[in-house]
Formats: C-alpha cells, structure tokens, sequence
C-alpha cells in the first residue's frame, strides 16, 4: 500500500511526503516514508513542482518507521497526544514528531458560512539538525493514513507470529492413556 500527499505552497516550502508499507528482501513487511522539499512554484497555475528535488540529498531522505511507531502515530491521531520519536545511530540523529492542531474549517452555506474547529496534525521529520520535512495532515488524509498504518500493523504481527512459528518446534497435544487401575476384591469398606 501506499499513500502520497503534496503539499505546495506559494512560499515555495511545501513538501511530498508518502508513505510505503512494502516488503524487505526477505519477505518482511516494511514501512518507509520519504520526503521531498518543495523546488519551485507556478504562480499563474498555482501548483509546485518537487521532481527536481528527488534526487537531491539535501532536500530528500527516507526514513523507516517501526511498527511500534506506527501505533504511536494512530494513538496521536486518537488521543490527539502528540507523539516525539528518536532514530540515532553514530554519525546521524532523526527527530520524528507527530502534533495534533485544530484548523479552521470554513463552511459556506445559504446564511453566509460558519467556522468549524477540524482535527489536524502537523508532521515534522529534522535529520542532523538541519534537515527539516514539515507535512500538515488534515482530518481526512489522517482517515487514509489511519488506514495504511492499520495494515502494515498487521501485516508486520502476522510476520512475527509465522517468524516465532518457524523458530519454535511444534507441540501436538497427545491425549494421556489411562492408567491401570487395580481393583480390590475385599468388600469390607464398600459404603452401602
């Protein structure tokens, strides 16, 4: 599955980020997200462009999100607790950080229009300090992130399960064979 969203915007800072719950070399679930900063935008067609940017390590990474983390970011979208992830190793720090926000949502209706409070969330990858992804997320995308998240969820404990399966020997339940009994002839204590 996968599940991308643009996100341009005249000050030229947007970004593109997806999601991609695919599989390793080894038949493992696995879900990576990879960004890419705005390049450029198009005043008169109002649209950006990010292809430019795709290739360019200093305006595009990947990271791979647990299955752990993927719950975290569910919880945050339930509880709307923000959710703050660290991914270091020697050389490399990358900051994950998932805020909950209400934006306005404006509603226009024959008696003028009304304002809504609507659930968002504001993602924010920073890698070595000085790499910064920033991706809003509004109430319905956060529905069909909910969604990829819940599958590779799934798919990532089934994996487990089969990987323990393979790793354990097998136990079969065997049902006992009855003991002798042995039978006494003396009627002395018989009860009736």
């Amino acid at each position: 599955m996968k599940f991308t969203l643009y996100k341009p915007n005249a000050k030229n800072t947007g970004s593109a980020f997806t999601f991609d719950c695919t599989k390793d070399r080894n038949g493992k679930p696995v879900l990576f997200v990879s960004m890419i900063l705005q390049h450029s935008w198009n005043d008169e067609r109002k649209t950006g462009s990010f292809k430019e940017n795709a290739k360019n390590p200093e305006k595009s990474t990947t990271i791979k999100l647990t299955d752990i983390e993927a719950g975290e970011f569910l919880s945050c979208m339930k509880t709307r607790i923000p959710f703050v992830g660290f991914h270091k190793t020697e050389d490399k720090t990358t900051i994950i950080k998932l805020t909950p926000w209400d934006k306005n949502r404006i509603i226009k209706n024959k008696d003028g229009q009304e304002t809504f409070k609507s659930p968002a969330w504001g993602l924010t990858i920073t890698k070595n300090s000085s790499q910064f992804f920033k991706l809003p997320i509004e109430a319905g995308e956060a529905e069909c992130l909910a969604i990829l998240l819940e599958g590779y969820i799934k798919e990532s404990l089934v994996a487990q399960s089969e990987a323990y399966k393979q790793e354990q020997p097998q136990k079969t339940y065997q049902k006992p064979k009855p003991k002798a009994s042995v039978v006494e002839d003396d009627d002395d204590d018989v009860p009736f």
